[in-house]
């Protein structure tokens, strides 16, 4: 076994290990290697220190959970807010609105037809056109229903998914839509009238 040294032939420091005849060169990392190792392992120790055990940032999950929790607690201010604006005689005058109604059917034809069909005939909810509703009886139950669903059946709450515009906008064409007793699904809820035109 060779002692440490230089290489004969080179005059390269070699390691002292030496297997049939090959002899290792004792070359140091480089510098940039070394630089970026030892950063590396400060960055993993002030991270940890920073997002785990000092609790002084949060990290996405964490920042995620903050901000969902401070929606949801300003979600009634802002139902409030909303509904302020909305009355029987707002959806009532909507419904007399071509651009309104149109926007309405628009919305309607993206995000209601799978389960209430194209005419509002009801396939897994229900008919729209009898005479009958489901959750009160007025406009402004309609528009209720629509703005935050009905748990425990496929209503969704589409208040939470869509701008109010699209929600009056759909709540109105709606309303046109009692009275056209178009056959589909059976009827269902309680006996009401026609609205006003």
């Amino acid at each position: 076994m060779n002692t440490p040294g230089a290489d004969l032939e080179t005059g390269a420091r070699v390691l002292p290990h030496d297997y049939d005849g090959i002899r290792e060169y004792d070359n140091p990392m480089p510098g940039w290697w070394k630089s970026i190792f030892i950063g590396s392992v400060m960055f993993a120790g002030f991270y940890g220190l920073y997002f785990h055990l000092m609790d002084w940032g949060h990290t996405d999950a964490q920042a995620y959970r903050l901000e969902l929790a401070d929606y949801d607690s300003k979600k009634e201010v802002r139902a409030r807010a909303e509904a302020a604006n909305v009355s029987e005689n707002a959806l009532a005058s909507g419904a007399r609105d071509p651009r309104m109604l149109e926007h309405g059917a628009a919305v309607f034809k993206t995000k209601c037809v799978t389960c209430h069909a194209d005419d509002g005939r009801g396939l897994i909810g229900p008919n729209l056109t009898d005479l009958r509703q489901l959750h009160g009886a007025t406009r402004m139950d309609l528009y209720a229903t629509i703005t935050n669903g009905v748990p425990g059946t496929a209503m969704l709450a589409w208040g939470e998914q869509l701008p109010q515009t699209d929600i009056l906008a759909v709540a109105a064409f709606v309303t046109t839509l009692r009275g056209q007793n178009i056959a589909g699904k059976a009827p269902e809820g309680v006996a009401v009238e026609r609205f006003a035109p």
